[in-house]
């Protein structure tokens, strides 16, 4: 009787620690449409090199028992995709940087995820979600010269009391840091200096021939 109770017990203890270790563990899958470009688009060809790392990223983080892990490499691909699409007249999505010889472009971008950070309301006084995302664009030239790269730090955060879930919160959380990323490059990719001089340089080129 002694061993059955025993077994009982280890049986019941086990289902416990599953239910504590899987209660304190968040996926979060980000989805969600994206605003339109409104902006006049340029009229270049732009390849835009989405490799696994971005169009597959997610971010995990173990802290205090507590694992998070956000899925968001469908949603920043759709989001890159519809930026650039709005921004240039005639973009080319790739999975690898192209050859000059074979697939002459104005501009070839490269973005990726440097850094992404997460706040939890116990961490800060705030009582609120947030989400920091730090790309890097690189940009070359149609000669496979580097341009520039150019940093794009993104803030998104959501107050617990209006969201039901800790998945609901992050999810609008990052999509909120989406949207920012994508209104600052919207917004800020034709002011870059190395930018606007290139533009220059190639209208002069083309006015001149």
């Amino acid at each position: 009787m002694a061993i059955v109770l025993n077994t009982k017990f280890s049986l019941g203890l086990t289902i416990i620690v599953y239910l504590l270790l899987t209660g304190c563990s968040t996926h979060v899958v980000v989805t969600g449409e994206h605003p339109p470009v409104l902006v006049q688009p340029l009229d270049y060809n732009i390849g835009l090199v989405l490799n696994s790392s971005f169009t597959d990223y997610s971010f995990t983080r173990e802290k205090d028992d507590q694992k998070i892990i956000i899925t968001l490499g469908d949603s920043q691909t759709q989001l890159f995709s519809q930026i650039f699409e709005g921004i240039f007249t005639s973009t080319q999505r790739l999975q690898g940087k192209p050859q000059i010889t074979t697939n002459p472009m104005d501009l070839v971008v490269i973005p990726r995820v440097e850094k992404l950070q997460v706040s939890m309301p116990d961490e800060t006084s705030l009582n609120v979600f947030e989400v920091w995302i730090q790309y890097k664009l690189e940009i070359f030239d149609t000669n496979s010269a580097l341009i520039t790269e150019w940093s794009v730090s993104s803030y998104g955060r959501t107050q617990t009391r209006f969201l039901k879930s800790t998945e609901s919160a992050l999810h609008q959380a990052t999509n909120s840091a989406l949207r920012d990323a994508g209104a600052q490059i919207v917004i800020g990719f034709n002011e870059i200096p190395k930018i606007r001089d290139w533009v220059k340089r190639k209208t002069g080129s083309n006015n001149a021939r």
